[in-house]
């Protein structure tokens, strides 16, 4: 029962638009000041409850190699129109016909993009300057997030400056075109929503290749928000997977 009650609350979640939708409490509102992180229990009890939330530290000395029924088959080249707007939390692409991830033979279709002014996920305790997470849903209901990991560099980024450029518009995109050129290492394990209500079950894949956008693209997003990002989360015995 719990389960089916929290894969609903997931599905509408999702029919709202996005899984970053708006939680309330008393009438207040989640968000990363005074309804911070740690008050997020206030609004989903997973937050402070749950055993396998994210985001975490990857130590890459302490990961396996990945099982082969785990491992994602992308096929996100797909021309879509997408709207993008401020949701509130982030800076989000929502993608009419965004294509597609495959795990162990399930279909995940892709349903938004969105950035993080800094990256929510560490590797080796490195924190990155910038993060998108691509959001994928299964027809089961099931969540598969795919992390893209960005560095300031002296190369701007085609896709960072398309959003940036069409925030509040509707236009034309290739997904693919966030994804790395290296795009089959990763690393993977098993999380949850990185905000309320903070839903676990959620396949999480961390691309090891970290892209480039300029000081001045990374700025321009971090306008909207500069500290969206929430602190990473205890593993509590949880595998993390390499490939």
């Amino acid at each position: 029962m719990k389960n089916w009650l929290t894969s609903l609350c997931v599905a509408a979640c999702l029919m709202s638009g996005s899984v970053y939708a708006e939680a309330h409490h008393g009438g207040a509102h989640w968000n990363y000041d005074d309804h911070g992180p740690a008050h997020w229990g206030e609004f989903g009890e997973t937050c402070a409850a749950g055993k396998a939330q994210s985001p975490i530290n990857i130590l890459t000395n302490q990961t396996s190699s990945l099982e082969p029924s785990k491992s994602i088959t992308l096929a996100e080249s797909v021309n879509s129109n997408a709207s993008i707007a401020d949701n509130g939390h982030a800076i989000q692409a929502t993608i009419d016909n965004g294509g597609k991830l495959t795990i162990d033979g399930i279909d995940y279709k892709l349903l938004q993009f969105h950035f993080h002014g800094k990256s929510e996920e560490m590797i080796d305790g490195k924190q990155y300057d910038l993060v998108a997470h691509m959001v994928h849903k299964s027809a089961d209901g099931n969540l598969a997030v795919v992390a893209v990991l960005f560095n300031e560099g002296k190369k701007a980024n085609p896709m960072v400056q398309k959003v940036l450029d069409n925030v509040g518009k509707t236009t034309s995109i290739n997904p693919s075109e966030l994804l790395p050129k290296q795009n089959d290492h990763y690393f993977h394990f098993m999380g949850s929503l990185t905000t309320p209500p903070c839903s676990e079950n959620v396949k999480w894949y961390v691309m090891k290749e970290v892209q480039s956008a300029t000081k001045e693209q990374i700025t321009a997003m971090r306008h909207y928000y500069d500290h969206n990002y929430r602190p990473v989360q205890p593993l509590n015995g949880r595998a993390v997977e390499s490939k």
